[in-house]
């Protein structure tokens, strides 16, 4: 266990923005976790707030910093379990980078995750969100995740049923936030998959040919920097604009809203685009994509506040042009909730955890008038 103090989270984060951490903990064991828990609750330091961090996409730190303790599981380790003729069940260190897991699976030709190529961060953060991509999505081969249970004070393993997952919520960041720590998972792939080639992006590229598993990856991984999604050259923390979860009613009143205020031909787009996006956590609701409401409709890609930007490449992406802060970019989400909500009726969520700010700064930042 190491604790660092006063680290700057604009040095651990991938839009490379925010203030100091009191206390930063990485820990690379089960031992490792449970004393760097322990150092939090020290009666000394007034019980100080934790928050896990992953890799240092997804997460939005505030100008002022964190007045708490940051713990990263840096907790490593790729095995395989067992197989049959059909599957083979895999365990994963939660502090393994998401893409690296991604590439070993797919050079021994195991399905289930080659759509999600590329995605940032590591795979305890992929779980606590249900991350996805271009029609997959972590919960569709996640066999049983294992954790430290924070209430009960100890390591137990959580079937899949039990964590809850839904398109980017699980248990972990929605009912028992802040309970469990993910310290492994189980995942369960396939030998002889097919590629899932639902995503336009992905069927634009291949046109008519069915591509292997490899190419499928390769295609990916230059889809998502064709669109500025390489934290190594562009400053973001992903999307920052989760897609829109509607039911029937909802999605309808959109359609005639759209069909009204726009046209016809943009509604009946719309309807069609739903039909090819539908994922199996959509649990009956209608998902509408936040990109083709963002840029084919209102067209605000560019859209900046200071530093901060809609990024010309992937709108979804709220872009660190060089010299943003925490401000700027909640301001820009600001200005852009209420132009979508103006023109459509629909609340803009953000997909970046927001850490450090205050009640009354989240209050101004999310109000619509």
């Amino acid at each position: 266990m190491k604790i660092l103090e006063n680290v700057l989270a604009s040095s651990l984060t991938t839009l490379h923005i925010g203030g100091p951490i009191r206390y930063l903990i990485e820990v690379e064991n089960k031992q490792g976790l449970c004393e760097g828990l322990a150092f939090a609750g020290r009666q000394s330091l007034g019980e100080l707030p934790v928050f896990i961090l992953g890799g240092g996409s997804n997460i939005l730190v505030s100008d002022q910093g964190f007045a708490g303790v940051m713990i990263q599981p840096l907790i490593l380790g790729k095995e395989k379990i067992s197989e049959d003729s059909v599957h083979i069940l895999l365990r994963v260190g939660a502090g393994e980078i998401l893409d690296e897991v991604v590439a070993w699976t797919v050079e021994d030709n195991w399905w289930g995750l080659e759509n999600m190529s590329f995605v940032p961060g590591k795979l305890g953060g992929a779980i606590i969100q249900n991350a996805g991509c271009y029609g997959q999505e972590i919960a569709e081969v996640v066999e049983s995740v294992e954790v430290y249970d924070r209430e009960k004070e100890e390591f137990n393993t959580l079937s899949k049923s039990r964590c809850g997952f839904t398109y980017r919520h699980s248990i972990f960041n929605t009912s028992y936030e802040g309970r469990y720590i993910v310290t492994s998972v189980n995942l369960r792939l396939t030998k002889d998959g097919f590629p899932n080639l639902q995503y336009k992006d992905v069927t634009n590229h291949f046109g008519d040919r069915v591509p292997s598993q490899k190419e499928l990856r390769e295609a990916i991984v230059g889809i998502r920097k064709d669109k500025g999604q390489d934290t190594s050259q562009f400053w973001t923390a992903g999307s920052f604009f989760s897609n829109f979860k509607l039911n029937k009613d909802e999605f309808e009143t959109l359609i005639a809203k759209i069909g009204s205020n726009f046209s016809k031909e943009k509604a009946e787009e719309l309807r069609d685009l739903v039909e090819k996006i539908k994922a199996p956590s959509d649990g009956g609701m209608i998902k509408v994509s936040a990109a083709w409401i963002l840029d084919q409709l209102l067209g605000l890609k560019g859209m900046s506040v200071g530093g901060a930007q809609l990024s010309w490449m992937h709108v979804l992406s709220v872009r660190n042009t060089g010299n943003a802060t925490a401000g700027d970019c909640m301001e820009l989400f600001k200005k852009v909730r209420r132009v979508v909500h103006e023109k459509t009726g629909l609340l803009a969520v953000n997909e970046p955890y927001l850490v450090g700010f205050t009640k009354e700064e989240l209050d101004n930042y999310f109000a619509l008038d």
